[in-house]
Formats: structure tokens, sequence, C-alpha cells
């Protein structure tokens, strides 16, 4: 991790530290603990739970405040609905109608994804990016009122202080630019779409191909010169290394599992790319190399502790459970635990949002099993 990595890790979790601290210390000032809970170490871990919950209720609504910020302001300046996720609870809008699936993104809480307007010079980016950092600023601040009307140490006054500052260092959190836990912020982002309009159409794009994804469309059929590998100073860029990305996922897509390694390994030598883009790269080559048949001395140095920690964490994800079928079946030859892989895979696409990607991971299934017969 370079230093200002580093240094936005060390602001975010001091942003944290210090919100919770205040929330305790407001609630010891205002609440009395010894009536309400007694003075035995029971009463005060009751009360401290207490605090807990109100603080992570209070998260959790300013996290759909947040997504509802994007939603509105996308509305407000020509972008489309696509999809609206808090947790992993996701309303996806497919082929006309909304539906309710289960979707995650591990260091995410919520997630409003848009359709752009049609691309020109002066393309709106500022008012999407930073319009769940405002609808966080005015939600806090409309409790602070309400926070001193209500009686002093009534759960009302409590709670209202505990919303108001929970909005602070959500915005602060999401507006100062910043890259933590391998993703960059709407701050970030906005700050740097102002800098390049390679950025912006990189921004665009993204976002204009995830609508037509959402909408069933597959990637193999969209253009190939729209997926350019990054170049010059775009390599440092995370907008638009993310392009790089999905030049991945074009040829994957398109079963050239060859050029997806190549541009896999290239897109892992880029300095923007984010975090989160490197350990699903680095699964993908790990996939890859089992499936064309590498020997461990190509498999094994990509499996280290930081990368099999990433996978335990997003064991839920279809390519993860696609990943560990192909792993069990091709490299370790473990066909009774590949069996059950296989079971948990077609369980996980039941619920998997993205029509079109649960058709090429199917594909793509089923090439590992025609592999498998010739081993």
């Amino acid at each position: 991790m370079d230093k200002k990595r580093k240094r936005d890790e060390i602001f975010a979790k001091t942003i944290m530290g210090l919100t919770g601290a205040f929330c305790g210390f407001f609630i010891m000032i205002s609440v009395d603990l010894d009536a309400l809970f007694g003075k035995t170490p029971g009463g005060l871990l009751f009360a401290v739970a207490g605090a807990m919950v109100l603080v992570g209720l209070a998260m959790f609504l300013h996290s759909v405040v947040h997504e509802t910020g994007h939603l509105v302001f996308g509305l407000l300046t020509g972008y489309k609905f696509v999809s609206f996720r808090i947790g992993s609870i996701m309303l996806i809008k497919e082929s006309g109608k909304l539906r309710l699936k289960l979707y995650n993104i591990v260091g995410t809480g919520g997630q409003c994804l848009m359709m752009p307007p049609p691309w020109r010079d002066s393309m709106p980016y500022r008012l999407y990016n930073l319009g769940g950092c405002i609808f966080n600023l005015v939600f806090g601040f409309a409790f602070l009122p309400l926070c001193f009307a209500a009686e002093h140490g009534s759960l009302l006054s409590v709670a209202s202080m505990i919303f108001f500052v929970v909005g602070i260092a959500n915005a602060v959190l999401n507006g100062v630019p910043l890259q933590t836990g391998g993703i960059s912020n709407d701050g970030r982002n906005a700050l740097l779409l102002g800098k390049s309009e390679t950025s912006l159409r990189a921004f665009w794009l993204q976002l204009y191909v995830n609508g037509l994804i959402s909408n069933g469309e597959r990637m193999k059929n969209m253009p190939g010169e729209w997926f350019f590998m990054p170049e010059g100073e775009g390599c440092g860029d995370p907008i638009i290394c993310t392009v790089g990305v999905f030049r991945y996922n074009y040829f994957f897509d398109t079963h050239d599992f060859a050029a997806a390694e190549d541009t896999a390994v290239k897109m892992l030598g880029m300095p923007g790319l984010l975090g989160l883009h490197r350990n699903e790269l680095l699964c993908e080559l790990v996939f890859l190399r089992v499936l064309r048949g590498a020997d461990s001395s190509e498999i094994e140095p990509l499996l280290t502790p930081q990368l099999k920690k990433y996978m335990r964490a997003t064991a839920s994800y279809v390519s993860r459970k696609r990943l560990a079928y192909a792993y069990q079946l091709l490299y370790k030859r473990d066909y009774a635990l590949a069996e059950k892989c296989l079971i948990e895979f077609e369980r996980a696409v039941k619920s998997y949002p993205y029509s079109s990607e649960i058709e090429n991971e199917k594909e793509i299934m089923e090439i590992v099993k025609e592999r498998a017969e010739h081993i």
C-alpha cells in the first residue's frame, strides 16, 4: 500500500473512531444511565449495547439516504434508474420491470447505478457523484434542531444527535477524496472526472455498459473497441483502469481465454488499478490458469494469504463458486468436493441479478466440465 492510500485509510479510521467516541460521550452526558440501567456491570453493558444499536441504525439509515441522494440528483440531471442496493438487497430494473435480487460487493454498504444521458462534452457528473454526500448533510442537519427541541436526555434527543453526527461523518468520508478498502469514494471520483475528458468518457462508458448488462445485453455483443487498454497517464487513473477491467470481461465473455489472461496480467501491472479490481483479476487469473491446465508453479504463487482472505470474504459470489468448482475439479481432482461446489454454484445463480452474466457463467461451467473429461 502506497503512502497516499495508507493516509486515506488512517483518515477514514480516525473519522469513524471520533464519530463513535462523540456518540458515546454525548450519551454519557445526556442520559442518566444509572437511573435507566443501574450501577451494575450488566447495566453498563446494556447501555453500551443500546448505544451501538443506535449508531448502527443511524449508519444504516444514512446509507439509504446516501444512495437516495445519488438517485435523486441523477434523475434531476438526466440519468435513468438501473438499480438501487442497500447491503445485499438490490432493486433492479430488468426488461422494464422492477425485481428484488440478492447481490453484494465487499467493501460497499450500498450502490445506486443509473444509465447516463447520451454522451456530450458537458456531461453532468458532479451532482450524481456528490448527491449522496449532499443528502447526508441535509438530512443530518435537519435532525439537529430536533435534538435541542426534544426533552434533554430523551431517546428522541439522543437519536437525533447521533443521526446528525453520523450524517456529517458519512458526508466527510464520502466527500473528501479518498481511496479506502480498495475503492475510490465519491469525492475522489468527482475530482478525477474534473481533470480529464478521458476519465469522464470512461466513467460514462462504465455506467452505459452497466445499464446494458442490467437490461440483459452480453458484453460479447458490444463493440470490442469500446474496451481499450489504458495507456500513459491513464495507467494511474482508477476510472480509466476500470475500462481495462471491462476489456478483460469482454474477452472472457467471448471465451477468448488467452486474450483474457494477457489482459489480466497487463492490468495487474497498472498503478491506478483499484484494490477491489486487483483482487478480482487475481481470482480470475487463478481460474484461467486452472482452466488451461497450468502447473502449480503458475498457480500457487497467486494464492497468497491476502488473496485467500479475499476469496473467503467473497465466497458467495457466483464467479467465486465457479472458481471453486474448477479448482477442485481440474486442479485438485477432488470430485466429491467439486460436486458440492457445483450445487452451490447452481444455488447462487438463482438470486444473481444479471441474467447476461449468468448465461456466460453457465457456458463457462460447461467448458470446465468438458476440460475435465479430457484430463
